[in-house]
């Protein structure tokens, strides 16, 4: 049952209710449109229990988490303590082959060339067996680096978990801290977002949303106490679609950043298969209804869509707890047009 805040939008509640008819076990969608917020959700949080899914509850963020990342890193840089054009290895040294010649900005801006280790075969199945191992960042980079580089630094843009995997690690080199405590001491502490963490290990709340995986004899496996360490820096933060929206307000209108890094974050470099560009943790797309800006991600079992206009104050979060095959990837699509459009006042 769908359930709404100020009054549900027809649309984005067709958009939900056609995923969950299509096997989707709970989704959510929040759209500011800078005069009024509209949240609906559709489905379960558990299937065990069926508590409806709650507007405000915890889900894998996934690769959003990336945004977090390259934001702390870009405090550090705006302090003097480390620099865009600071290489791998002078942080990390012998951690990469030809590390000398990837800097920061290589790694946050996704042009490094380094192979994504999650392309690994041999490592996604050993993952997937065992879902529980807890991997330490460094195994995660051992296995990018037996691969060659896909392209030299700079020469071409190209996704890769690992870039972030080593900025996490870049970060605590700099400061001596752990990643997950300057993320809450640098963002979700002064910003207040009480639902957002950098997870390192697989204990979740009461209210977290339960993740999963059609089977193939039309059930579910269960992903939610699969392991956050096999993303880590590059996908391990569990937020909520209020502290996902808050946090990309602050972020767009300079409250975590001075002028100069947030100018730094969104220089971008352009990738035409995605109709857009990648800055430093953030890439835009131009929509039929305009240009967003914002991050998404992937985890087993979570979905998330986070979109804003540039100034922040119009925001589109969406978070879909299953992994969508081809039928639930069109309908998640247009709901993603949907709220788009509504957060942009085009619907």
């Amino acid at each position: 049952m769908a359930t709404a805040e100020r009054g549900a939008d027809g649309g984005l509640r067709d958009s939900l209710e056609a995923l969950v008819r299509s096997g989707v076990t709970g989704a959510v969608v929040r759209v500011d449109d800078g005069q009024r917020v509209r949240t609906v959700t559709s489905g379960v949080a558990d299937l065990a229990s069926r508590r409806p899914i709650g507007a405000a509850d915890d889900f894998r963020i996934a690769s959003v988490t990336k945004t977090f990342v390259a934001t702390v890193v870009l405090q550090l840089v705006g302090e003097g303590r480390i620099r865009l054009t600071d290489t791998v290895e002078r942080w990390l040294p012998g951690a990469v082959p030809g590390g000398d010649r990837i800097t920061l900005r290589q790694l946050l801006n996704q042009t490094s060339g380094l192979f994504d280790y999650t392309e690994d075969q041999a490592w996604l199945a050993t993952a997937l067996a065992d879902p529980a191992r807890s991997w330490a960042p460094r195994e995660l980079v051992a296995v990018s680096v037996a691969h060659p580089p896909l392209f030299a630094p700079g020469a071409k843009w190209a996704y890769s978990n690992t870039n972030y995997v080593l900025a996490g690690l870049i970060a605590e080199a700099v400061t001596g801290r752990p990643l997950a405590r300057l993320v809450a001491e640098r963002i979700t502490g002064p910003l207040r977002l009480r639902d957002t963490y950098l997870a390192t290990d697989a204990r979740v709340r009461p209210n977290h949303v339960h993740g999963y995986l059609p089977a193939a004899d039309g059930g579910y496996t269960d992903t939610t106490a699969w392991t956050p360490t096999m993303a880590g820096a590059a996908g391990a933060v569990i937020s909520t679609p209020p502290d996902v929206a808050r946090f990309f307000r602050a972020l767009l209108a300079g409250e975590l950043l001075d002028r100069r890094g947030l100018d730094q974050m969104l220089t971008t470099v352009r990738v035409a298969e995605r109709n857009g560009g990648y800055g430093l943790g953030i890439y835009y797309i131009d929509t039929p209804c305009g240009r967003v800006w914002g991050h998404a991600g992937d985890f087993p079992g979570y979905h998330t869509i986070a979109y804003q206009d540039r100034s922040g104050r119009r925001s589109a979060v969406l978070m879909v707890a299953t992994d969508l095959d081809q039928e639930p990837g069109s309908l998640f699509d247009q709901t993603v047009n949907t709220m788009v459009c509504q957060m942009l006042g085009r619907r």
